[in-house]
């Protein structure tokens, strides 16, 4: 049985109503009260009942048993009527029920497969909408990126930088700085600080140059080892390392990029047999480059010194930046901007011409401007100050104060 309310009450109802055939008075006391009652003092059947109270008194237990007898045969049919109607109450409940269920699911099963529909239309659009969120996240992550290329000291709270030059296409030397956790060097090398030709034979394996559009040029060939202040290469029998060729730049461009500013003063190179092909290379910063745009064939941009050439001093290096040495480096500046440069005791100032407003360059640009400038002046441990620019600040830069030295070109981070 359901706990429908309407099945409970209906049948509560008929319960309820059913008649009350129960009778506790005596035999007796019904005559007596039919002979009482002056309606029927003319009734021949009162009067065929009026006989001796006395003869059916001798007859009391006979009488008695048989009167047991009528009462229990006249209890079933009552019982069997209130049975009845409570099986057929339920019957009929049921059956109405089933009904009514029936015409519930065929009214419901339109709205239910409408409903689903709905559903699925919602679940698509909120797919949809969750698809476009994350692409509006993801655009407002990367316009909000910073367009700093380089590492500053800032970058440096909790690790140390790793610097290395990768070979591009064009069989020139990129200089990377990859910043690795201090952490990361702990686990790697203990409590001792490593080398920087330690450092190199550790992580220069781990990056995979080609992934990243360079040619597979690490680590080198032959052997690399510490002579006091001095690296000495090994070449190996067979090499592409001729450095007696005119045609070096990758293989002494990556050297430079790799070990300068170092514990090296310079890098010596041996054939197996002892003898010295060429003499010594300095790895010291006496080696001062200004910086230009190099873009790889996958469209990559990274600023790297043009071709390999040195400046003796920071005011030739930063005026000469809009020259055209080598069809693979682009000039960061614009030929239009016109500049003077001026050093100081505090560093190098330059002055434009004209104001310049960055906002009329694209972002990117015109951060390249500054980074290319502030790297060109770190080359000769110097700090610059861009004067007459529009702008207070760019990219968290202060324009009004001498701009900080980076500590590298190209920042990466150690896979």
């Amino acid at each position: 049985m359901t706990h429908n309310p309407f099945d409970d009450d209906q049948l509560e109802h008929i319960l309820n109503n059913a008649p009350k055939l129960s009778d506790r008075r005596s035999k007796e006391e019904i005559i007596n009260r039919l002979l009482a009652d002056a309606r029927l003092q003319d009734s021949v059947h009162l009067q065929a009942i009026q006989q001796p109270i006395d003869d059916e008194i001798t007859s009391q237990e006979e009488y008695s048993t048989e009167q047991t007898i009528k009462k229990e045969r006249r209890k079933w049919p009552i019982f069997m009527s209130v049975a009845a109607v409570f099986a057929l109450t339920v019957l009929t409940g049921s059956l109405f029920m089933n009904n009514h269920d029936t015409k519930i699911d065929q009214a419901n099963a339109p709205e239910t497969s409408q409903y689903s529909t709905m559903q699925e239309d919602r679940a698509a659009k909120s797919s949809m909408q969750d698809n476009n969120m994350e692409s509006n996240i993801a655009a407002e992550h990367w316009r909000r990126m910073p367009l700093r290329s380089s590492v500053y000291e800032e970058d440096l709270t909790d690790a140390v930088v790793f610097h290395i030059g990768l070979a591009n296409r064009d069989k020139k030397s990129i200089p990377m700085t990859y910043i690795i956790p201090n952490e990361r060097v702990a686990t790697d090398f203990g409590k001792k600080k490593p080398t920087t030709l330690q450092m190199y034979e550790k992580y220069a394996p781990q990056i995979d140059e080609e992934a990243n559009g360079f040619t597979d040029f690490h680590p080198y060939e032959g052997e690399l080892k510490e002579k006091g202040d001095k690296l000495v290469h090994v070449l190996p029998k067979k090499n592409g390392y001729d450095v007696a060729s005119v045609d070096t730049d990758e293989y002494l461009g990556t050297l430079q990029d790799t070990f300068s500013d170092t514990e090296y003063k310079d890098i010596e190179f041996e054939n197996p047999d002892g003898a010295k092909p060429n003499k010594p290379m300095a790895l010291t910063s006496s080696n001062h480059f200004n910086y230009y745009l190099y873009r790889d064939e996958n469209g990559t941009e990274y600023l790297s010194p043009d071709s390999r050439k040195t400046f003796s001093t920071v005011t030739e290096a930063l005026s000469v930046m809009q020259n055209i040495n080598d069809d693979a480096y682009v000039p960061v500046l614009p030929e239009n901007i016109k500049y003077t440069v001026k050093e100081v005791s505090e560093g190098v100032i330059v002055t434009f011409d004209e104001p310049l407003d960055l906002t009329t360059m694209d972002a990117v640009r015109a951060t390249q401007l500054i980074e290319a400038m502030m790297l060109t002046a770190a080359s000769f441990d110097q700090q610059v100050r861009l004067d007459n620019v529009v702008q207070e600040s760019w990219e968290g830069f202060d324009l009004k104060n001498f701009l900080p030295k980076p500590v590298g070109a190209n920042k990466r981070y150690m896979p």
